[in-house]
């Protein structure tokens, strides 16, 4: 899944059973205008009921059927889509994992880990509604509008294409306010979710200035998102009001002239006042369309926020004064390069950099890297229940036993006591005859 553009990320979200999903909707919305030709003959039959008896039964048993087929066939379209959701957020996951570590800087959270962890959840499941909303609404609309204009008035098809062009141009004027308005609250909201990710290590390992460090982040996230989110709802609810007004008047005109006009055959007046349900869900249709048409500035201000996982994390060249010693003598980092084993602790102050030292060699060679400050995912399974000395050697025994290559402990025994420092430091010198460790301690 590319996310280098909204394009790009629509084809990713697109599979083989968006396709399917298509068919059983056109399928279902094909029934309802057959359901309305269905009607049309029915009413004209009525009229001449003493004539067509037996073609009257035929079509009203087949318009009995085109009411009911619909709720069968949706059922199908709506399981489809399920699965067409269910396709591109396993496609989303596996694709921005594979991408986070090259967006994003390791010393700083931005509102991408919110987009990974929330926005991106919801802008595919948003779109992927909005999508089916189109295909119903848009099916429904024109194969409906095809069938009433064909066989009850042709002034239904001039009414609504008047609707069509005020809607149209109603919507040119506001789609850049309604993205731009997306855009700024998805940011918000991934940067409010960020913030939030962080409560468990603040209230459970920091004290109370750090609690209160992250309610007073939290209060500023919630006020901006909810803010921004009321504001956003209020114009896009304004502009939804105004074109559905749009959409309803020149048909409703239409509907009036029909019914009051002595020049309009009974005919025409039998198959309305039958269809008249059809008719005022053909301008909820119109009223959808305009619907989908202004929201779709912003489904595509919520992908574009999935744009993130395209761009290279910033370049940050690091500096560091350290030095590099084995058995107590220096070594450069070419002879470190070089090395296929022994033992290695990298020395400096306070800021002197060594732990950018030791990341930037982890980047640089894939090599691996354990600091006891983090607690992260393991083969085994029981982290979370463990001391943070308990964590930090069970972490490093794992390590030395189950893996090769170079490995680098970044103050490894900064929660260890004494005996455990001595057991595992032990521990790493046999393992260092036959592969490169670099340590700092602390």
């Amino acid at each position: 899944m590319s996310f280098l553009s909204v394009r790009e990320i629509c084809r990713g979200i697109s599979n083989k059973n968006t396709l399917y999903t298509f068919l059983f909707v056109l399928l279902h919305q094909s029934s309802i205008a057959f359901s309305i030709f269905a009607s049309v003959m029915v009413s004209g039959y009525i009229l001449e009921i003493n004539q067509h008896y037996e073609a009257l039964k035929l079509w009203v048993f087949l318009y009995i059927v085109a009411m009911i087929l619909p709720h069968i066939i949706g059922y199908f379209s709506d399981v489809y889509k399920e699965k067409w959701l269910c396709e591109s957020l396993s496609r989303f996951w596996q694709s921005a994992t594979k991408r986070y570590q090259s967006c994003t800087d390791s010393r700083a959270v931005d509102h991408t880990l919110g987009v990974y962890v929330s926005q991106g959840k919801s802008a595919i499941s948003d779109f992927i509604g909005y999508a089916f909303w189109g295909m119903s609404s848009g099916l429904n609309f024109f194969l409906s509008l095809l069938m009433i204009t064909a066989f009850i008035d042709w002034r239904f098809f001039v009414s609504v294409m008047i609707s069509v062009l005020l809607i149209l141009g109603f919507n040119k004027i506001i789609s850049s306010h309604l993205e731009n308005n997306a855009v700024t609250t998805h940011k918000a909201g991934s940067s409010l979710t960020s913030t939030l990710s962080t409560i468990h290590d603040n209230v459970h390992f920091g004290s109370s200035v750090n609690a209160l460090a992250y309610q007073t982040r939290f209060e500023e996230g919630k006020a901006k998102y909810l803010g921004l989110r009321i504001k956003e709802a209020v114009f896009r609810y304004k502009a939804l009001l105004v074109s559905s007004l749009l959409a309803l008047a020149p048909t409703s005109c239409v509907l009036l002239f029909i019914f009051t006009s002595s020049s309009v055959p009974m005919e025409v007046k039998v198959a309305s006042i039958v269809n008249l349900t059809r008719i005022y869900h053909l301008l909820n249709s119109a009223s959808d369309i305009v619907s989908l048409l202004i929201s779709f500035p912003s489904i595509k201000g919520q992908l574009s926020v999935m744009t993130c996982f395209s761009k290279n994390k910033p370049l940050y060249q690091p500096q560091w004064n350290i030095a590099i010693l084995k058995d107590n003598e220096s070594v450069d980092t070419v002879n470190l390069a070089q090395a296929q084993e022994g033992r290695f602790r990298v020395v400096g102050e306070n800021g002197s950099g060594k732990t950018s030292f030791l990341r930037h060699l982890c980047a640089k060679n894939d090599y691996l890297y354990f600091n006891p400050s983090k607690r992260l995912l393991w083969p085994w399974d029981d982290s979370a229940i463990l001391s943070d000395g308990m964590y930090s050697a069970k972490s490093i025994q794992w390590l030395l036993e189950n893996s090769s290559g170079h490995l680098i402990l970044d103050e490894w025994d900064a929660f260890l006591d004494s005996e455990n420092t001595k057991k595992i430091g032990a521990l790493i010198d046999s393992y260092a005859d036959s592969r490169v460790i670099i340590e700092v301690r602390q």
